[in-house]
């Protein structure tokens, strides 16, 4: 504590060798966990003087910083420097690899703070309960653009965070690529796809989000591609999508054949077949149900192969069984063991492919690991 008031002292001069922060960064860096109330008492200073630098007591490649507890340390930095923990949990999550849920729903939360904070700064044509004109996400100038990029980014990547949790504070109405995925994260297909095709109206990124989330192994995500298609034709109420009433979502028979034609494989089509239209032209399904019966013949005709194969294989494994079993010994009075010379009689005894016996007993001790 005295070596820390007396860097206090200098470091505040503007002469003297130890003028300046650096001096306290480097002592305070290797005090380690044992002294942490004391990193934190004398980095305050430095924080608030020069926060960047300061941030580098809890970051910088050391073994002592490294071994600091990193739920304190966000917890003084919330306290004497907020405008530090995005930095510092960043850190810690892309650099350190920590998967922590608490940072990862932390950091996310902080992002949307950020985001709505700047929305707030921005006109109300740029908001995002705006649908005319509508600004991709990530795509915006500044500031926001960047942010939105980097939460859409983390909210794709990391495995760690809690949706669950987070999902009530995106709300229905706003920060909808977000929002659908946080819902694509909690397994609600349809909910996320219907911001997709009825708000942000991309099929390339409900496609695209189909393609991510398909699991043919999964009870949860085997129907993802089904559940776009009744997106397109039986579109949800305005009201939970979040957007004006005037506009009311319209089905959207062209997209839904469009992903039959291109994602048939990945489509039950009993359960296809009874969501299109009754009055739908059978021209307009016609190449469909060519490619379902092509798929249908492929795939039979390949299991009669296979049926082939494996009835084939049995009938060789059969014939091994039967010219094994054929074979015999015929042990006599006379009929001696190999090894010690000595008649088998009505002991135990092992044969070898050419006939040749012996006992059992020195079998074993010829052959121990047998």
């Amino acid at each position: 504590k005295k070596a820390l008031d007396l860097l206090l002292r200098h470091g505040q001069k503007s002469t003297g060798s130890l003028r300046g922060h650096e001096p306290t960064i480097r002592y305070l860096q290797h005090l380690g966990p044992k002294r942490l109330e004391l990193i934190f008492e004398y980095s305050k200073w430095i924080l608030r003087a020069k926060p960047e630098d300061g941030l580098r007591i809890f970051t910088d490649d050391i073994p002592e910083v490294e071994s600091l507890p990193r739920d304190k340390v966000l917890a003084h930095l919330e306290t004497v420097a907020k405008s530090l923990v995005i930095q510092y949990l960043e850190h810690i999550i892309v650099y350190c690899e920590d998967t922590n849920p608490v940072f990862h729903n932390r950091l996310i939360t902080l992002y949307r703070e950020k985001i709505e904070s700047l929305l707030l700064e921005h006109s109300e044509d740029a908001t995002e309960s705006s649908e005319a004109d509508h600004t991709p996400a990530g795509s915006e100038p500044g500031e926001l653009g960047r942010y939105r990029q980097r939460l859409l980014t983390f909210l794709d990547q990391s495995q760690h965070y809690q949706a669950a949790k987070l999902i009530v504070h995106f709300p229905i109405g706003k920060l909808f690529e977000e929002r659908a995925l946080l819902l694509g994260r909690m397994n609600r297909h349809e909910q996320a796809l219907a911001i997709y095709t009825h708000v942000l109206k991309d099929t390339k990124q409900a496609e695209e989000y189909c393609r991510k989330n398909y699991n043919r192994t999964s009870e949860h995500s085997k129907d993802v591609y089904l559940c776009l298609l009744r997106m397109y034709l039986q579109p949800p109420q305005a009201s939970s999508l979040g957007v004006s009433s005037d506009t009311i979502p319209q089905p959207n028979v062209t997209a839904a054949l469009e992903v039959l034609m291109e994602h048939y494989e990945h489509i039950d089509t009993a359960k296809a077949l009874e969501l299109l239209p009754a009055g739908i032209p059978i021209i307009e399904i016609h190449q469909f149900l060519c490619q379902v019966l092509s798929k249908q013949t492929v795939r039979r005709r390949n299991q009669q192969m296979l049926k082939s194969l494996l009835l084939s294989e049995l009938l060789e494994v059969q014939q091994q069984r039967i010219a094994v079993q054929s074979h015999h010994s015929v042990i006599t009075q006379e009929t001696s063991c190999g090894v010690c010379k000595k008649r088998i009689n009505q002991s135990a005894f092992a044969r070898y492919p050419d006939g040749t016996v012996e006992h059992y007993y020195c079998y074993q001790k010829k052959h121990p690991s047998s």
